[in-house]
Order: C-alpha cells, then sequence, then structure tokens
C-alpha cells in the first residue's frame, strides 16, 4: 500500500508540474509602458492586451489626455501562461489604477479553450484581488482575417469567437462590462494591415477612439463630467 501511495503521489505531483508547464511562443515579449509615473493629479489607466492594444495606445492616451494618465502592458503571453498574473502583478503593485481596459486572446494557441478558461478565471481574480478600487473592463478579441483576401475571416477567427464566447461568461458572471472590439471591426476589412492580423491607421483611430470612450465612462464623476463638455 505504501508503494501505491507513494506512486499515486508521483504521479499528481507530475501532472501539476505538467500543467504549470508554459508553453512557449517561438518569440515572446513584453512591453510596460507607464506615462506621468511621478505625478498623482489624475487618475491612472491601465490598457492591458498584447500588439493591437500596443496599436491604439497612442490614440487612446492622446484622447484621454488632461483627464487621465495612461500606462499599458502588452505581451505575447496568454492569460493561460502559469506566469502571465506575475507580469501583471509589476504594475498592480506599484501603481493605483481607478480603469483597467483588459483583452487577451490573439496568443497562447497552443492551450485549450478551457486553459484559457481557467487562465482568465484566475486573472480576473488577481486584478479583484490586487486593484479592487479600479473598474475593470473587458474588450473582445479582433477577428483575424485571411490575408490572401482581407474580406474573408481566417481559420483563428473560429476560436477567437469561442474565446470572446468563454470571456463573455466570466464577465457576466462578475458583472464586468464589455468593450466590444470584435463588434466594431467585424465589418470593415479595409481597417486591417496587410497580415490579416494587425490594423492600419483608420482601425487603430477606431479603436482607440472606442476604448477612450469606454474608459470615460468608468472614470470618477467630475473627470468623466469634464470630457462630456469636451465633446468626449
Amino acid at each position: 500500500m505504501k508503494h501505491i501511495a507513494i506512486l499515486l503521489t508521483t504521479i499528481l505531483v507530475a501532472q501539476f508540474l505538467a500543467a504549470e508547464e508554459p508553453i512557449r511562443e517561438r518569440i515572446e515579449w513584453i512591453d510596460i509602458w507607464v506615462t506621468d509615473a511621478n505625478k498623482d493629479d489624475l487618475p491612472r489607466v491601465l490598457l492591458v492586451g498584447d500588439s493591437i492594444t500596443r496599436g491604439y495606445f497612442g490614440g487612446t492616451e492622446k484622447l484621454l489626455a488632461g483627464k487621465a494618465s495612461c500606462a499599458r502592458l502588452t505581451t505575447s503571453k496568454c492569460v493561460s501562461a502559469p506566469t502571465f498574473n506575475d507580469d501583471l502583478q509589476l504594475l498592480l503593485k506599484q501603481y493605483n489604477f481607478s480603469v483597467i481596459h483588459f483583452n487577451n486572446g490573439l496568443h497562447g494557441w497552443g492551450y485549450t479553450e478551457e486553459q484559457y478558461r481557467e487562465g482568465l478565471a484566475k486573472t480576473v481574480a488577481a486584478v479583484k484581488k490586487h486593484a479592487a478600487d479600479a473598474k475593470f473592463i473587458w474588450a473582445t478579441t479582433t477577428p483575424v482575417r485571411d490575408r490572401s483576401d482581407l474580406q474573408k475571416f481566417g481559420d483563428r477567427t473560429a476560436r477567437v469567437k469561442e474565446r470572446n464566447l468563454i470571456a463573455a461568461e466570466i464577465m457576466k458572471e462578475h458583472g464586468i462590462s464589455t468593450n466590444d472590439l470584435f463588434g466594431l471591426v467585424e465589418e470593415d476589412p479595409d481597417w486591417y494591415s496587410g497580415d490579416g492580423t494587425h490594423f492600419n491607421g483608420k482601425g487603430k483611430v477606431a479603436q482607440a477612439k472606442q476604448v477612450a470612450e469606454s474608459v470615460m465612462k468608468c472614470l470618477p464623476v467630475s473627470v468623466s463630467r469634464a470630457g462630456e463638455s469636451n465633446g468626449m
């Protein structure tokens, strides 16, 4: 019996370690940027995402100028990666954010949708724990188009839709608002760059406008009203 117990323990430990082993991409990256880190006169906003988020960050920051200080954490890691929340903590431990605008779904294709669900649920819990006062906005993941014909969606869009449905369930459970970037760009293939994933100037401008509007709704009332009076 002792040998059986040891064997079972070994198997369970091996399964646990396997679950914690990240599925690597060929190139992995992380980009952290904090504007006006030395000031606290405006609410601070964090945009979390990937290269799509990095694409609309500059436009969003300009639209929120004078209303909020913007920061970004953009990365190739999927929420399913065991160290994703560690990277997020780098910012949540150092700064107080009024709003966190969050997207994750175009990386980590080696993870299953169930692993994506588990990872996203853990991330929402981590944000609630370490940034409890922040308003959380979920942004739907944008579709991927066929680079040979941008009028058509690429194969990965089916998985994007599935991940968006998973995220919708989690956000509904926690009462988190959603910024539908998928719906924004769905009917506009001319907003895409040639790779079918990223966006050209028009696409970035449209996303920045919608992101800034969604953030403004969650800023402190005095700031939001000032934004409305300025035509935001």
